[in-house]
């Protein structure tokens, strides 16, 4: 059973420093485009505008190119934003933060 839960702790701490390596820094993708992960704080679709806060309680303002990519979200859904290298919006996803399994008693 303590093995268990090692291995529980060890996966959690895993994916607690992939979170944390996600939210810290965008990721290049190649094509001149990065990707933020985080909460979705403002979304402003009249001025073409929003804002994520990551893990790491940054704030990254982006523009928005095409107001179809955010239909369906709203303010504290959890995001992960494409963004070119002028901070517009080519893709969004929706993320979920992953569950892990209780340790047993």
């Amino acid at each position: 059973m303590t093995v268990k839960i090692i291995g529980l702790l060890a996966v959690l701490l895993c994916a607690l420093s992939l979170a944390t390596t996600m939210a810290a820094s965008p990721e290049h993708t190649g094509q001149d485009s990065h990707v933020v992960t985080g909460t979705l704080e403002e979304l402003d679709l009249s001025k073409l505008s929003g804002k994520i806060k990551t893990d790491l309680e940054q704030t990254v303002a982006f523009t928005i190119r095409s107001p179809d990519l955010f239909k369906g979200l709203s303010v504290g859904k959890r995001i992960a934003v494409f963004l070119d290298d002028q901070g517009q919006v080519i893709k969004v996803m929706e993320t979920t933060v992953p569950e892990l399994p209780t340790p047993e008693q």
